[in-house]
Formats: structure tokens, C-alpha cells, sequence
């Protein structure tokens, strides 16, 4: 999911090095009763990775519980509540953690992938924005700002993120994909097509880039081309499927790679 690909720099390094000190302590913490908060944070992170969802979370709480203000607690808890799918709690988790770590551009690019799925566009370019003024080459948020934008009507605003994004990522395929769209609703079929193309050279298995790039094929009277890139989509993913049939009907906007 989105939220797994943390914030590039300095305060990524930080936030990993503080992941790799708690589990390297968390496998002794797992055979004592914790006394603090710090070690109720270990042992939550050495029960998450094993599966034990529900006891890493009763550990989370326990450990605002001793420590209200441990920021790196709202973090993990905040990923851990959206990996169930309870984007408004994770939301709350990351609103508490950007009052307390207000530089951790982590905290925005969560809260704003949250808000993302909870259909608030506005609310997770608003977030993305916070993200790039603390790091500039932060590429997924550029790229989940682009998409949010795209969603509001706002095109141009959109290609220009999808541009930075594959600026600082000249393989991200996800970019060139939604990029594409964009610039299909511009009526740039051509350019559209090139990066459908693009995104499918990085990834010969994107079903989705195909589907996208038959469509803007069909757009530009080219049928034949069209019906071998729906058939290569609908043969890559038979979920594609209906997508196809809809583009064959009329043109349907194409759609944000799932993640």
C-alpha cells in the first residue's frame, strides 16, 4: 500500500534506524512484561511482524497510555489502523503525530495517503503539499498529489507533479501511467499514448497501462493496435476485463494504478 514507501532523506534514515533498534530489542522484550512505554512499542512491533495484529495494537495503546506525547507510537499504530482499513482512527493517530513531529514529512504523506482513501482529494493534496515542502524529492508524494489533483479537475496541476515525479524517478511506472490519463483528458492523445508506452517498458505486466493505452488508441482511430493492447490487459489481469469492454463502448478515463 501506499503508506509503505516512508519519506526519502535525512528524517527517513532517522525513522528506519529507529525501526531496526526497536526490533533488534524486541525479541528479549517478548519474553518479559513490559515496564515502560518504550517497551511496550518494542514488543507491539515484534507482535505486528508475527502476525499478531490485535496484540501489537493493545501494545500501541498501552504505550500512549504510559507515554501520551511518544510520537513514533502514533506512527506505527497510524499504519498498522490503516492496514485494517480504519483510515479515520489512522487519520487521528497521524493528526497527533504531526502536532508532536511537525518536520517528519512522514507524517503528512500517511495522514494524506489516508485521506486519499477515504475519497478527500483535497485534503490529501493539501498533505502531499506539506510532505514536498519537507522533502523536495519525495517522488510518491509528488505522485499521490498528481493523482489527487487529476480526481479535482485540476489537469494541469496534475501533470506537473507527474512530471516532478518521474523527474526524481525515471522508473516509476505508476507515474507514467497517470500521467497519461492526464494528459488523454487534455486531448494530448499522442502524448497520452507515449506514456502508457513508457509505463509499459518499465512494467510488461501493468494490465492496467495497457487497457489505458488501447483506449487512447481507439481515440485516435487506430483499432487494430487498440484490440491487441485490450487483449494483452484482459490476458494479464482477467479483472481488466470489464475496464475493456467499457473503453470498446465509448472511452472511460483511465483509472490510478492500484497499490
Amino acid at each position: 500500500m501506499l503508506f509503505n514507501n516512508l519519506a526519502r532523506g535525512r528524517r527517513r534514515r532517522l525513522w528506519v534506524a529507529l525501526s531496526f533498534f526497536i526490533l533488534a530489542a524486541a525479541s528479549s522484550a517478548q519474553a518479559q512484561t513490559p515496564t515502560s512505554a518504550e517497551a511496550y512499542l518494542r514488543r507491539g512491533l515484534a507482535r505486528q511482524s508475527r502476525g499478531n495484529v490485535s496484540g501489537a495494537l493493545a501494545d500501541f495503546n498501552r504505550a500512549l497510555e504510559l507515554k501520551p506525547a511518544l510520537a513514533p507510537a502514533y506512527y506505527y499504530r497510524g499504519n498498522l489502523l490503516y492496514g485494517r482499513g480504519d483510515y479515520r482512527a489512522a487519520i487521528g493517530d497521524y493528526d497527533r503525530l504531526v502536532e508532536l513531529d511537525p518536520r517528519n514529512p512522514a507524517a503528512f504523506y500517511n495522514r494524506g495517503v489516508a485521506r486519499f482513501a477515504l475519497g478527500d482529494w483535497a485534503g490529501a493534496a493539501g498533505d502531499m503539499t506539506g510532505a514536498v515542502s519537507l522533502d523536495a524529492r519525495h517522488a510518491r508524494a509528488f505522485y499521490v498529489r498528481g493523482v489527487a489533483e487529476h480526481m479535482l479537475g485540476q489537469i494541469d496541476a496534475a501533470v506537473a507533479d507527474f512530471d516532478r515525479a518521474v523527474e526524481l524517478d525515471p522508473r516509476y511506472a505508476e507515474a507514467y501511467n497517470n500521467r497519461g490519463a492526464a494528459r488523454q483528458d487534455k486531448g494530448d492523445l499522442e502524448g497520452a499514448v507515449a506514456d502508457f508506452g513508457k509505463a509499459i517498458a518499465l512494467d510488461p505486466s501493468y494490465a492496467e497501462a495497457y487497457a489505458n493505452r488501447g483506449a487512447a488508441l481507439l481515440l485516435q482511430g487506430r483499432k487494430a493496435e487498440a484490440q491487441r493492447d485490450f487483449d494483452r490487459s484482459a490476458k494479464l489481469n482477467r479483472g481488466m476485463r470489464g475496464m475493456v469492454r467499457e473503453s470498446v463502448r465509448g472511452v472511460k478515463r483511465p483509472r490510478p494504478r492500484d497499490e
